[in-house]
């Protein structure tokens, strides 16, 4: 019988705010119940400073050779998203506005348009959503400045005072409207929160502004990223597969266009998840030359899982033209709430090609 491959998976979660490892369990759970290739319980591992989970496939009858030792890791990084608590109301009044004007007023708005009819829908929703939500924004900052003194420098520019106090009528005109109402309980099921956080999140990394003496956002997320990458790349697994969902395939393309050790390649097989990447490509060249810059330095293996179900997603652009035969479309079996609501985005933790993919073995 030949000998077991040892197996790496190093699981980059995508944009959202959740307790680390959950995503990494999730993971582990369902490809311990694939029915293609049974694997026994997860166990505890830990290689250098990384604690990950050992799935042992089940013996096969019949079976000419073991599947694949599988040690999965996580790249945890949902920490690092910044947030707007601590900023004072003037100050989240001027991000929001900054974070509504970056994403609704670019050139990039009309190619990502193009790409899909259900893009489209997905990215005018988002656009109207998050107009809305800067709208619900405004009337939550002006309620917390209006139980606070007036600003000082208001009383020397009578201009501005005025101005202060029309924006302080207005709001309260709508806080104390019908539709008002009405608009918390629409921004509220459609997660309007969770979408402005994404798209601040977004924003900050596609620019990578240095903030005083702190370096830019990607290069913190990078190296957070590259640390556990790094570590499970120096063990002696015969594979290293890097798994990357959603924002994390944007990570994922960032790090190993620039990865510095030429003799990993061989063992680097990554694959993406729902990746943004063709849209957010739109807004940003610089995460369209590093793509390309990728397909110079490619990875032994590039497989990409995408699905029309997943209305923010589409194939990595020329993904297809690079690595023949190892795109695959996927299609969700689920409720139109929850493609509206981008629930359907998770599915690709569920979805039995995507575990097939990570259990088979490769020749």
């Amino acid at each position: 019988m030949s000998e077991q491959v040892l197996r790496a998976v190093v699981l980059i979660p995508g944009l959202q705010r959740v307790e680390r490892f959950s995503r990494r369990d999730l993971l582990a759970e369902n490809l311990a119940n694939t029915e293609i290739r049974p694997m026994q319980s997860p166990e505890p591992v830990k290689v250098g400073g990384e604690a990950g989970l050992r799935l042992i496939p089940q013996a096969l009858r019949g079976a000419t050779r073991p599947g694949p030792s599988i040690d999965l890791f996580e790249a945890y990084w949902a920490d690092m998203l910044p947030s707007s608590a601590e900023m004072s109301p003037w100050q989240r009044l001027a991000s929001g506005f900054e974070l509504v004007f970056f994403w609704l007023i670019s050139r990039g708005n009309l190619s990502a348009l193009r790409l899909s009819p259900t893009i489209a829908i997905g990215l005018v929703a988002g656009g109207i959503l998050l107009v809305l939500w800067y709208v619900s924004l405004t009337v939550i900052v002006a309620a917390a400045l209006r139980a606070a003194p007036e600003p000082a420098f208001l009383a020397s520019v009578p201009a501005l005072r005025s101005l202060f106090a029309w924006f302080m009528d207005v709001t309260a005109w709508v806080e104390a409207t019908a539709p008002y109402f009405i608009l918390s309980l629409l921004l509220s099921a459609f997660r309007a929160d969770e979408l402005a956080q994404m798209a601040m999140f977004s924003k900050e990394y596609l620019e990578n502004r240095r903030r005083e003496t702190q370096a830019g956002l990607r290069e913190r997320v990078r190296r957070r990223v590259a640390e556990t990458i790094d570590q499970v790349l120096a063990e002696p697994y015969d594979e290293v597969f890097i798994v990357a969902h959603s924002f994390g395939s944007i990570v994922a393309i960032d790090l190993l266009a620039d990865w510095p050790h030429p003799a990993d390649r061989d063992r680097i097989h990554l694959f993406t998840l729902g990746s943004p990447e063709a849209v957010l490509s739109c807004r940003s060249k610089w995460l369209a030359g590093e793509r390309e810059q990728l397909f110079q330095h490619a990875p032994s293996a590039w497989v990409d899982f995408h699905s029309p179900s997943d209305w923010l997603c589409k194939a990595v652009t020329d993904h297809a033209r690079h690595y023949p035969g190892s795109s695959h479309r996927l299609w969700f079996n689920r409720p139109l709430a929850e493609r509206v609501t981008g629930r359907t985005h998770m599915a690709y933790y569920f979805d039995p090609q995507v575990l097939q993919a990570l259990t088979a073995d490769r020749d």
